[in-house]
């Protein structure tokens, strides 16, 4: 998804980019609200319900078709099983920061769906993180377009990008002579 895609239209392109794996939307519509081309809590809202259609789906999904779909998808039952014992384990932490995985976003709300959590207790802890993390992405995309449609930055960016390879550089450097001396 592109910038272009996003100004063209709008709140349900966020939505629809939201619906699995939507930061890169967020973002993107974040920027859109420094530039003055959409409202803030629009977008916010857009990548709520984006998100929470997403993941209550893949609960139900989870839910409903669990076993059976498991059986048909061996990739994405391979994934559910990878998480399956830190589902057991870590039932709170999880859903509290499932969302922040990047590319477990489907595999995490169907695993909870196959396991024995109750659904209303998926759909409320699903509302907490949901306005969480539209809000803070939101606002993050947000500082990001302020940040790079600043002119004073603009001009810097070449010098912010060898700074960050100047300290990529001495970070894999220092690994290596860390695992010399091991």
């Amino acid at each position: 998804m592109d910038m272009n895609t996003i100004a063209q239209y709008g709140p349900a392109a966020i939505a629809l980019g939201t619906f699995v794996e939507g930061e890169t939307a967020v973002l993107l519509g974040g920027a859109g609200v420094a530039l003055g081309l959409f409202d803030f809590w629009t977008v916010a809202g857009a990548a709520f319900a984006g998100s929470m259609a997403g993941d209550q789906f893949f609960f139900w999904l989870g839910r409903l078709k669990g076993a059976a779909y498991l059986a048909a998808h061996p990739r994405f039952g391979a994934k559910v099983a990878r998480v399956g014992s830190l589902l057991l384990r870590h039932r709170l932490p999880l859903l509290g920061t499932y969302r922040f995985i990047y590319g477990m976003r489907g595999a995490i709300p169907f695993a909870f769906g196959v396991s024995e959590l109750c659904g209303r207790f998926f759909l409320a802890a699903n509302l907490f993180t949901a306005t969480l993390w539209s809000l803070s992405i939101t606002l993050l995309g947000l500082y990001a377009g302020k940040f790079l449609t600043d002119p004073s930055i603009v001009a810097r960016l070449p010098l912010f990008g060898a700074g960050a390879a100047l300290l990529f550089g001495v970070a894999v450097l220092l690994r290596r002579r860390i695992r010399a001396r091991s």
